[in-house]
């Protein structure tokens, strides 16, 4: 095998598994896995809300004016 098709390999392998043995979950702890799911649900259930508003635009703001404009 040459240099550069080991070299391929190498990154590829690294690249591969990074995700699955990634520096942030060394120290996490159940109670801390659990707290990050639940803000994750919050702010999906949150911006799900804002969608479904922005969608039906129920909250139009007014148009109207109390000046004259041409």
């Amino acid at each position: 095998m040459t240099f550069a098709k080991k070299m391929l390999m190498l990154v590829l392998i690294v690249v591969l598994a990074a995700p699955i043995f990634g520096c942030g979950s060394v120290g996490a702890t159940p109670a801390y896995n659990r707290r990050a799911a639940s803000r994750v649900v919050d702010y999906d259930a949150r911006m799900f809300v804002d969608d479904i508003t922005l969608f039906s635009q129920l909250d139009r703001p007014f148009r109207g004016s109390r000046w004259v404009i041409d």
